[in-house]
């Protein structure tokens, strides 16, 4: 009698298959944060040797005291199954001459950096160059209605990062990165006018829209073609 009463409890503090399935989403989700805030912004403070073009060692990576449990396998996973395409990842053979399924020994040549989104000034990831404009076809920044008070005034500001993120179309528009799902003002970005008075533009490798704006990182309103508030429909800005 008490083991079938034992039994039943244990089966009554197992997560259901759905149950599990959310607690796997989460921890895909706490590791996928983690990540980024070092591979975009605390590398160097955390101690992680960064190459300068922004990747770190995955062995040094999943020594950290933030990742500790999380495997290489796992780690592929997330790179794999990221919606936004954040993350890459890179077999660099200069300790082990053949990739295969990795040691301890062949994670010292796999590497992993932020495809864009750094506020490390030093760090200088491979960008495409927008030359024509028809090589995007629109560029859209998503904020929110309390920073679209200020971003009417003084434009669009990159603030602590290396560049201003838009993104080449609005959300589900089948866009993968660039722009949040619940952002309720979007702006579209005269990237023609840009251009012609010489502001810069790159592609990310995940199809992100990147610049650095003007001399003092902003992307004037001048250059706002249109602007939507998402919720009401109502377009705020037309020129």
């Amino acid at each position: 009698m008490s083991s079938s009463v034992l039994n039943t409890s244990w089966y009554s503090h197992q997560p259901s298959q759905e149950g599990a399935k959310e607690l796997y989403r989460k921890r895909h989700f706490h590791i996928s944060r983690t990540l980024a805030w070092l591979l975009r912004h605390s590398a160097e403070q955390q101690c992680l040797y960064m190459r300068r073009d922004g990747y770190v060692c995955v062995q040094d990576l999943l020594n950290h005291p933030k990742l500790r449990g999380v495997s290489f396998i796992m780690l592929e996973d997330i790179v794999k199954r990221d919606m936004k395409q954040k993350f890459h990842l890179l077999y660099d053979p200069r300790k082990v001459n053949s990739p295969g399924a990795p040691s301890q020994l062949q994670l010292t040549s796999w590497w992993i950096r932020a495809n864009q989104g750094h506020s490390l000034r030093h760090i200088g990831v491979a960008l495409k160059r927008i030359v024509k404009v028809n090589e995007i076809p629109m560029a859209v920044h998503g904020t929110t209605v309390e920073a679209w008070k200020v971003i009417a005034k003084q434009g669009i500001s990159r603030m602590g990062r290396k560049h201003i993120h838009l993104a080449q179309g609005a959300p589900g528009a089948n866009v993968i990165s660039g722009i949040r799902n619940t952002s309720r003002v979007l702006i579209f970005i005269d990237i023609e006018r840009a251009m012609q008075n010489g502001i810069k533009f790159y592609l990310s490798d995940n199809g992100v829209i990147l610049t650095e704006g003007n001399a003092y990182g902003l992307l004037e309103p001048c250059y706002f073609k249109k602007v939507e508030f998402v919720e009401i429909k109502t377009m705020l800005l037309d020129v």
